[in-house]
């Protein structure tokens, strides 16, 4: 029998600089019993271990060179894209700004601050942006936020 666990995905987006160069998740492994008649008594199928991809499809272990790293949300946007921290969000409905995604440490939540024509810090709950669209992020695309 083999474990099961529910968990979140811990992933990330990988920067060179501004320059997105790859992306990086943990698998936590995968654990079976040693044999039918031991229950509990597990070992490691596969070992836990960090797995890196240029394209976010395929896997490996083999590193990728990176000085920055934005958090997945673990949330997708209306169109199933994930959305990492720094993306910039489009509204899916008519507003004449756009959304960028951060992590806020005071409450410990993800949040989208608005910029535009509206230039100032007011913060709304990142369920808004599944309702949006990536269209871009702050580091390969800040004139979208200019």
């Amino acid at each position: 029998m083999t474990e099961k666990r529910e968990t979140r995905e811990i992933k990330f987006r990988l920067r060179l600089d501004n320059k997105i160069v790859g992306y990086e998740k943990w698998y936590s492994g995968e654990r079976a019993e040693v044999t039918p008649d031991t229950p509990g008594d597990l070992y490691w199928r596969a070992k836990p271990v960090w797995l890196y991809s240029t394209d976010g499809k395929r896997w490996t272990p083999n590193i990728i060179f990176h000085n920055q790293k934005d958090p997945c949300t673990n949330r997708p946007d209306k169109n199933g894209a994930e959305i990492y921290e720094g993306d910039i969000i489009a509204p899916a409905f008519d507003r004449p700004w756009n959304y960028e995604v951060y992590w806020d440490d005071r409450d410990s939540s993800w949040r989208m601050r608005i910029w535009g024509e509206m230039q100032y810090d007011k913060t709304t709950a990142l369920m808004f942006a599944e309702r949006g669209a990536v269209f871009g992020n702050i580091y390969e695309n800040p004139e979208l936020i200019a």
